[in-house]
């Protein structure tokens, strides 16, 4: 565990022109490494760089391979003999983050001259620091014969020996044609490095990478032996797939065979909004409902509507659904015909111009349940549902409605519909059986209040949140035993907030369903993608439209998801192979990528090589070095 919070004070204060960060490692170094663990970062802070020692000059450009004598370091300024108080810490991870698109904070990290980022560890080694356990990683500029682009120094104060360092080099080696890369070339480069003095590890482990669209990648995991081992993917290989949903900010909806659905949740949204503004005693919670609907309609028409809803006898088929495709059952469940009664009241009321004609709309049905014969009774349990029965069975006067009360009335009918049609996609295509009293359960506990909590209606107690949860609006049995006087405001900021975030998430999972479908279509997989999904921490409803995308990681066994892979030309590719003996350890990390690792605009001296093949790596080489 990394712990630099002292070392990184230090680096402050004694290295004071220099900039320093203490935090998660950047995109490339987590690549290279398997390791997320916060480091201290050194580099130069400008964006716009000024001319810096060897900075501006192009160097010849060397082979790598041969310019590394072990019997030192990969950072030149140390002799043997102080190469012998130097260790290592290797720290293992769940994988690498494949993406080379750098953050805006990446992009303005400038690099070092190669001389000065060597000084700056070494000048630490020379303190005799013995506190802090980590890495230590600086930026370079790649102007140097061996064209460095990152050093490392990693301490290891858990150890006997306070002095104990780990020391690493990430040199770039060129651009290659991946036909011209063979594993025989990266063991002779690895073992011309060891020397003689070092026996090779036989054991290599390969990862690759494979791009099945542009939103979805394989990576093959697995370990090969041998001097005449091939890049052949093995069948026994761990396959992992990511995908990268397009979130764009919530854009992701105009072309989504989903779209009605997440149009549902935003409708859902803004009546929340508007309960709140209303609460708050704010005007634009009165004005145009503005719910996301493509039609408005007078309040006549909505009267109409409510009265052939409720007292005419129509003869409506139940919906027989049909599985061929999970983009087919969202086509059926958005076309159905609406047979539950507060479903087609709830889509009758969101046709609503505004708030008088939503209320006068809700007041028309009140008067029809106490004085007309309703034909057509509701049943499904939600709190207008039964305000709606108490009338029609003359134990309940006329309510009047005031407030924010005739939007949560229609929230709650929202919600209902709402979870019905996604519990119908997902079983009906025998992918999952959603739970939403599970999935509605609160995240946190807090006994905090809202202030928009506080109306007249009963309050959530944090004490049995799952059951309160999970009936949210719903009277209680005390409300059940006094329906004379049933409260109208039930509403709960916390509750809708945990709603909208739970379904905002199964409307992603859909989402994603339905790219695995079209790239992958391998149904068994879904089911297990669906319980990893809903078993992470959702993020807030908000927070979606700030994304640029939704990553789905998992591992699959499908042997078909392999076959799929295995014809690919790979689109990155992860060598890692050992060396060593009595008193040190040589691990080599070959990096592949279609793409550069780090960002080019710092690095104008890599141009990129004319290469006889479309299919080409930019190569990278990764030495540790351990001292035993």
């Amino acid at each position: 565990m990394s712990d630099l919070a002292n070392v990184y004070h230090l680096f402050q204060n004694k290295f004071e022109e220099n900039d320093f960060q203490y935090y998660s490692p950047p995109s490339y170094v987590r690549t290279l490494t398997e390791n997320s663990e916060k480091i201290i970062f050194a580099f130069r802070k400008n964006q716009d760089l000024p001319p810096d020692t060897d900075w501006v000059k192009k160097s010849p450009k060397s082979n790598a391979s041969n310019s590394l004598d072990l019997t030192g370091s990969p950072l030149k300024d140390i002799s043997f003999a102080e190469y012998d108080d130097i260790g290592m810490s290797i720290d293992e991870a769940n994988g690498p983050t494949f993406s080379n698109l750098w953050t805006p904070e990446e992009e303005a990290y400038g690099p070092l001259a190669t001389e000065k980022a060597r000084s700056i560890l070494q000048n630490f080694i020379n303190l005799d620091c013995r506190v802090g356990r980590g890495s230590i990683w600086t930026l370079c500029c790649g102007t140097d014969p061996d064209q460095t682009v990152l050093l490392q120094l990693a301490i290891n104060c858990a150890s006997n020996n306070q002095r104990q360092f780990t020391r690493g080099v990430v040199r770039f080696t060129g651009m290659e044609a991946n036909g011209n890369i063979s594993l025989a070339q990266l063991i002779g480069v690895h073992r011309e490095r060891a020397g003689d003095a070092m026996k090779f590890n036989p054991k290599i482990q390969i990862q690759q990478w494979c791009t099945l669209s542009p939103y979805i990648t394989v990576r093959l995991c697995w370990n090969t032996m041998g001097e005449g081992a091939t890049f052949a993917v093995e069948r026994n290989a761990r396959v992992r797939l990511s995908q990268e949903f397009p979130v764009n900010n919530g854009a992701f909806s105009r072309s989504s065979r989903a779209e009605y659905f997440w149009q549902q949740l935003q409708r859902l949204a803004l009546m929340r909004e508007k309960i709140m503004d209303i609460r708050a005693n704010r005007a634009i919670g009165y004005a145009r409902n503005d719910l996301g609907g493509i039609d408005e309609m007078d309040l006549e028409y909505v009267k109409q509507k409510v009265y052939n809803i409720l007292s005419t006898f129509l003869a409506v088929e139940p919906t027989t659904y049909q599985f061929t495709s999970i983009a087919d059952m969202v086509f059926q469940v958005q076309n159905h015909n609406l047979t539950d009664v507060m479903e087609r009241l709830y889509d009758a009321l969101t046709l609503c111009a505004n708030y008088d004609d939503l209320k006068a709309a809700i007041d028309y049905i009140f008067h029809l349940s106490t004085h007309s014969n309703i034909v057509n009774v509701p049943t499904n349990g939600t709190r207008f549902a039964q305000l709606i029965l108490a009338m029609i069975q003359d134990r309940l006067a006329i309510p009047s409605l005031t407030g924010s009360e005739p939007y949560e009335l229609l929230l709650e009918c929202g919600f209902s519909k709402l979870m019905n049609d996604y519990r119908t996609i997902f079983s009906e295509c025998g992918v999952y059986e959603l739970e939403f009293e599970k999935l509605f359960q609160p995240q946190v506990t807090c006994t905090r209040k809202s202030r928009y909590a506080a109306g007249s209606g009963p309050q959530t107690d944090h004490t049995n949140g799952t059951k309160r949860s999970a009936l949210l609006f719903q009277p209680t049995v005390e409300d059940r035993g006094r329906e004379k006087s049933i409260l109208l405001s039930n509403f709960d900021e916390d509750e809708v907030k945990i709603r909208l975030n739970r379904l905002a998430q199964v409307h992603l999972l859909l989402e994603h369903l339905l790219l695995l479908e079209s790239v992958v279509n391998i149904p068994s997989i879904y089911g297990r993608v669906c319980e990893l999904y809903l078993n992470r921490q959702p993020y807030s409803y908000g927070e979606i439209y700030n994304r640029k995308t939704d990553l789905l990681e998992f591992d699959v066994d499908e042997f078909m998801l392999l076959s799929k892979a295995d014809h690919l030309l790979p689109c990155a590719r992860r060598v890692t192979m050992s060396s060593g003996n009595l008193l040190q350890k040589l691990e080599t990390v070959f990096y592949q990528n279609t793409r550069p690792l780090l960002p080019e605009r710092f690095y104008p001296q890599f141009e990129r090589k004319e290469v006889d093949s479309k299919h080409v790596f930019w190569c990278y080489e990764y030495d540790r070095i351990e001292r035993l």
